[in-house]
């Protein structure tokens, strides 16, 4: 999360109005992350986060609503949108697509261990089944064609070795998307620890589900995998245990989610390769190039 559109404290009074709040009116910028503008929001004495997209459009609002109201009756912790006073969660400020989401409590945890990666495996098993019925879709902005075209793009800032890594995960990109029959579905696509809270141990928060697309399921295990776990074969049998508890994984996506994993790497180090400026990325690519140098 970032906060890349600014606003007047005139602007933001009169769009808190459409929600009935009024008083002592405070917006702090989250600076943390490379896509959407996100604002703490306190107001009337209450704490609300302030979300403004950056590259989402008006067309796809309704895969997102859904996305909020299924969550909203089930077990899995997501920020509910407030609704303005005409019944609407999904709003327009600066021109562009805006939810206005309750606070949740919690902290991002910094050294998981085995109860966290189990709570994040059963939260996904459960986003996973919750969606599983949805009448709005969103094809995966991170295909086969976006992450050729990426590499080819950011081909002359890589090291020989680096670029060997990415094209080889591509090239499974490549396998996996050739008629391959794993289980689709809605996944959430950015599942980091920044992206979930913690309180005395239980899970109070998963945020941002703004990558949420169609893709193979095991996708959002392999992303979860590389940020939670990714040396911890212990771990990442707690996170699979947790998963299980919801929904079985078939034998091909148990031997398939190794080479995903690279996929997964690949992706969000062409994603941090190609944000900010030219050669210097909001966050630092080489994360994900060691790790997918070391995925066997």
């Amino acid at each position: 999360m970032a906060a890349f559109t600014t606003f007047s404290d005139e602007a933001l009074a009169r769009f808190l109005v459409m929600f009935e709040l009024y008083e002592d009116i405070k917006a702090t910028p989250i600076e943390t992350g490379i896509e959407n503008s996100n604002y703490h929001i306190h107001v009337d004495g209450r704490r609300f986060v302030l979300t403004i997209t950056e590259t989402l459009n008006f067309d796809e609002v309704a895969f997102f609503n859904e996305i909020f109201g299924a969550l909203a009756n089930s077990d899995v912790p997501a920020p509910s949108p407030l609704r303005t006073l005409d019944g609407m969660s999904s709003t327009i400020f600066c021109g562009k697509p805006t939810w206005l989401f309750t606070h949740l409590s919690g902290e991002h945890p910094e050294a998981p261990d085995a109860e966290a990666c189990r709570q994040i495996g059963y939260a996904l098993a459960t986003i996973h089944t919750m969606l599983k019925d949805n009448r709005y879709h969103r094809d995966s902005p991170y295909d086969l064609a976006w992450s050729e075209a990426t590499f080819t793009r950011v081909r002359a800032m890589l090291s020989d070795d680096d670029a060997t890594h990415l094209a080889s995960a591509i090239d499974i990109q490549r396998a996996l998307s050739d008629g391959n029959e794993l289980p689709r579905g809605t996944i959430h696509g950015d599942l980091f620890r920044d992206n979930a809270l913690f309180d005395d141990g239980r899970l109070t928060g998963v945020l941002d589900f703004y990558h949420a697309c169609e893709d193979f399921l095991i996708m959002d295990l392999a992303i979860a995998i590389n940020d939670w776990c990714p040396h911890s074969a212990e771990l990442q049998g707690h996170l699979l245990s947790g998963y299980s508890d919801i929904r079985s994984l078939t034998d091909e996506e148990r031997d398939l989610l190794p080479p995903t994993r690279k996929v997964a790497a690949m992706r969000f180090a062409l994603t941090r390769l190609t944000s900010g400026e030219s050669g210097q990325p909001l966050k630092d690519p080489t994360e994900f190039l060691r790790l997918l140098a070391g995925l066997e």
